[in-house]
């Protein structure tokens, strides 16, 4: 009797599940993301941003960033060139498969037979050349002749997966004799199902077409994976509306989304639930109520909070020693932003995000930012912009900072948005080097490239550095009176710069012994630089001004020989050998060769750390480009890094290296030499420090934000286009097609449905 009351309410309810399901998924979806837009913002223009996320707890989602195969075009093109290949190969295999078959029985016909199979055998060899010959081409062209994009290679990568499937399940031989014989097991097709309803009861009012589902209700939509559980449902035929009452518990993925009471609107298309609670991995969100209605996402009076412990840490990129190394005993730290008795409260009166075509913004109205129930300061408006795999995050934060040869710069920043999920900020500054000056500055940022352009007339020069990453292991760097990225030789300042560089590195654990590990990396480049006017200070060496091609090729060996660990007592001992080589040709003709080899050993004694190292060289030196790349390290060199925390406060450090044997080309005896200087708690420390050989000033900042005692309070949170919210709209065009495909059309007639619904029956037999 149970199944047949639910087997009818199913069929009462079959107008409008498909749409049920998908504005379920969408609503749990919107309220579950939203935490992936806050605490992912880098600080300073110096920066280079690592986030590590630490969780108390393991979610059971699964990210959704790394679904989307989000990749730069030249490893798109290598990709979809060794499917190609592989696909080719496969189908080399199958047709020689096949031949052999035809082979065997054109051997055991007689001679008619075997005139008709050998003049098929002949025209299948024919097709399989054509097959061939086309083969690449398909997998790059589509039918309109334009070049496939990357979600058109997985969709149809996915549509293969999906055919061959089926050939398997329906594949058949058939043998000499002609009989037909299946191939594997056979197996009960079931249809999936839209949408399951259980449970102990079903009343049906006839007069007011209501229909009670009571008694534990669990509705299910299996194709979405998406559970909704309340004290009871009920569904009216008649206004085409679905509540839900009591405990109402949305999960999708093993998450929950918690309320006292959701609404599904059928005609109108929309969803409220009352009191919600969404538990994402990072930050809990809560709010009285919210409303899905025309495209929108409304929250009211809400909140967003975490019950555990979620570490964010922004590590910038620094000079000298590597302060973050350092073991800090638990009892001697001190945080402000993050920690049992530190308590960050930020207040808005408005949260809007808004998912566009390439880009999701979020932008706080009136905020407000409490430390410890303290106020601290008030922000009018704040904006952050990501891409929809959130890659990088750009907001319109002042800008402020150092540069060499630019001096020191500080000004507003206005971020705009680009095609294909770029952005593009602009500065204008003021900035101080010998004399004030005013300038400005341009910020290109995107997934896979950042490029900075800035002048300043208290210098009167123009600054450009750039990256664009191609593949995972190749990427393009450019630049212009900026210290470029010379690997072991040191940062070295060229007029220009363009050089196409694959960088690899690999380990081989436990190489010597348990514990000695062997690193290898190397590095291969082709560029064209100019030779630079300006390198160190008081260096004796004149530019060429010459402009040519430069090919080199690096590589280290970096073997581990001993390691002593005592946590506990900070304490900590490793001793290794380095052995680094580097080779260069000129389109002038000439050549550098590089090689040394020297021991290196970290060493922490309570709170004073150090690395030091020693090279032995011998070197060939003709570089046309002497201001540039010239080697200056000689053929004997001591090079040290040395940190002291001196209290929680304060942190000093003192980075440098010395040409012992006297012969560096710039008569200097110190090719590095810069102090350093980390104030402040340990979870926001201000890094200060000024390079002697370069005439630099560097200020950056590290911060970590734990989530345990971060709130973030709102009186509307609206989130405009959510079904759009990290997704591009292609990406949604594929997933609303997959859907259409699958589902059944609304307006179908009930008997229709009626065909396609399974009630599954647990005790139910398979052949």
């Amino acid at each position: 009797m149970k199944k047949t009351l639910i087997t009818f309410l199913i069929l009462t309810l079959a107008s409008a599940p498909v749409f049920a399901a998908q504005q379920v998924e969408e609503l749990y979806d919107d309220l579950s993301n939203i935490d992936q837009k806050f605490f992912e913002s880098a600080v300073l223009p110096e920066a280079k941003v690592k986030v590590e996320q630490k969780q108390s707890e393991p979610s059971a989602r699964s990210s959704s960033k790394n679904d989307s195969d989000h990749m730069p075009f030249f490893k798109q093109t290598r990709v979809r060139i060794q499917r190609a290949l592989r696909k080719h190969d496969r189908r080399l295999e199958e047709k020689r498969i096949q031949k052999e078959k035809e082979r065997a029985l054109l051997q055991k016909n007689d001679d008619s037979d075997i005139d008709t199979r050998a003049i098929k055998y002949l025209e299948t060899e024919d097709s399989m050349k054509t097959d061939i010959e086309g083969e690449l081409e398909s997998e790059f062209i589509d039918d309109q002749g334009e070049l496939r994009t990357e979600e058109d290679l997985q969709d149809s990568e996915k549509k293969s997966a999906e055919e061959q499937n089926k050939e398997d399940k329906a594949k058949v031989l058939k043998s000499p004799e002609g009989d037909v014989a299946l191939v594997g097991g056979v197996k009960e097709q079931v249809t999936e199902n839209e949408m399951v309803l259980d449970c102990d009861n079903v009343v049906m009012d006839e007069e007011t077409g209501e229909i009670q589902a009571i008694g534990n209700p669990v509705l299910i939509f299996p194709a979405q994976n998406i559970k909704l559980t309340a004290d009871h449902m009920s569904y009216n035929k008649d206004s085409n509306i679905m509540k839900a009452f009591g405990n109402v518990v949305l999960t999708k993925d093993g998450n929950p989304v918690y309320g006292d009471y959701i609404q599904i609107n059928m005609n109108e298309e929309n969803i409220f639930m009352d009191n919600i609670t969404a538990a994402p991995p990072a930050m809990r969100i809560k709010a009285k109520k919210a409303v899905s209605d025309n495209g929108k996402l409304i929250l009211h009076d809400g909140m967003m909070y975490s019950e555990n412990s979620n570490e964010f840490r922004f590590i910038t990129r620094m000079i000298g020693p590597d302060f973050t190394r350092m073991i800090i005993d638990e009892k001697d730290e001190n945080r402000i932003l993050s920690g049992e008795h530190g308590k960050l409260r930020v207040v808005a009166s408005d949260i809007d995000v808004n998912a566009l075509k390439d880009h999701d913004t979020v932008q706080f109205k009136d905020v407000e930012i409490y430390y410890n129930d303290k106020h601290l300061f008030n922000l009018p408006s704040f904006t952050a912009h990501t891409n929809k795999e959130q890659e990088y995050v750009e907001a319109n934060y002042p800008e402020l900072g150092s540069q060499a040869r630019f001096g020191m710069f500080a000004g507003p920043g206005f971020v705009f948005d680009a095609p294909f999920g770029s952005v593009v900020k602009l500065i204008p500054l003021i900035n101080y080097k010998d004399k004030f000056g005013i300038g400005g500055a341009i910020k290109y940022r995107s997934a896979f490239n950042e490029t900075n352009f800035m002048y300043g007339s208290g210098a009167d020069i123009f600054v450009l550095r750039g990256k664009q990453q191609l593949d995972d292991n190749l990427f393009l760097q450019y630049g212009s009176n900026a210290y470029m990225d010379d690997w072991f030789l040191g940062r070295r300042m060229p007029k220009y710069l363009a050089e196409l560089v694959y960088d690899k590195g690999t380990t081989i654990h436990d190489f010597l012994a348990e514990g000695k590990d062997l690193t290898f990396r190397h590095r291969a480049s082709t560029a064209f630089a100019q030779d630079g006017e300006w390198n160190m200070h008081s260096e004796n060496i004149r530019s060429t001004g010459i402009s040519t091609t430069r090919f080199r090729y690096m590589a280290e060996i970096n073997q581990s020989l001993y390691k002593y660990l005592d946590e506990e007592n900070r304490k900590s001992f490793e001793l290794g050998i380095a052995m680094q080589g580097s080779a260069a040709v000129y389109g002038t003709g000439d050549t550098q060769f590089v090689g040394r080899i020297g021991p290196r050993i970290h060493t922490q004694y309570k709170y004073w750390m150090q690395d030091i190292g020693y090279f032995l060289s011998a070197y060939s030196d003709n570089t046309p480009m002497p201001v540039y790349d010239m080697y200056r390290y000689g053929r004997s060199n001591f090079y040290i890094r040395e940190a002291l925390r001196l209290n929680k406060y304060l942190t000093v450090g003192w980075a440098g290296s010395v040409t012992l044997s006297g012969d560096s080309p710039n008569g200097e005896l110190f090719q590095e030499n810069a102090f350093i200087v980390s104030l402040g708690p340990d979870d926001f420390k201000v890094n200060l420090g000024y390079d002697f050989m370069r005439k630099t000033t560097y200020f950056t900042v590290a911060m970590l934000i734990d989530t345990k005692g971060t709130t973030v309070e709102f009186d509307k949170m609206e989130i405009k286009n959510p079904e759009r919210l990290g997704k591009s709209d292609r990406k949604k065009e594929n997933d609303d097609v997959a859907f259409k495909q699958s589902a059944v059309s609304p307006v179908a007639p009930k008997l229709q449905y009626a065909e396609v619904i399974d009630i599954e029956d647990p005790n139910k037999e398979s052949i």
